[in-house]
């Protein structure tokens, strides 16, 4: 019974591994927002900003810079970093290598702002609270102007709002 859970779970993944590797179509349009490798796509902000942000948390902690810092530094640099996100609305990311750096920098900018907010003088559930309220806002940010910046790229298409009959979604769909 448990084992045959197990396979529909891994059956599961292994037909979301495209959306999973890479939410954004299939499209020419959206070839500045993946990295190819091989037969797959990756999305950059997700394969990119992500795991920044947990190895810059990681490193961070090992070699005990929030300690270092203090707390109002890691706010600042978490701040500088996390402003690399202007660079999208400026449309200097359409060139990849800046995307790809500006991910980096938002990431670690995140890790800077994970210990800014786990150092702050309160209670685990307290600061367990700011956490969750201050990385929600931001992702649900984050993901908002996603959203809106890929309903403008598709706007002139003639799939628009069609995602079942679009092209670029098929792989993802199949």
């Amino acid at each position: 019974m448990v084992s045959g859970r197990i396979k529909k779970l891994f059956l599961y993944a292994k037909c979301m591994k495209n959306l999973l590797l890479s939410h954004h179509p299939s499209c020419q349009k959206f070839e500045k927002h993946t990295i190819n490798i091989k037969k797959y796509k990756f999305c950059i902000g997700c394969y990119i900003g992500y795991p920044t942000a947990i190895l810059g948390i990681i490193f961070l902690w090992i070699f005990k810079i929030p300690a270092l810092l203090g707390r109002d530094t890691l706010l600042i640099w978490a701040l500088i970093l996390i402003s690399a996100f202007i660079l999208s609305p400026l449309k200097l990311t359409a060139i990849k290598f800046i995307k790809i750096i500006q991910k980096m920098l938002i990431g670690l900018g995140s890790s800077f702002l994970f210990w800014f907010i786990w150092s702050l003088p309160n209670a685990f559930l307290i600061n367990l609270f700011y956490f969750i309220l201050v990385f929600g806002f931001l992702i649900t940010l984050l993901n908002l102007y996603h959203a809106l910046g890929m309903q403008q790229i598709c706007k002139n298409c003639k799939y628009f709002s069609k995602w079942g009959t679009c092209p670029g979604f098929q792989n993802i769909i199949e």
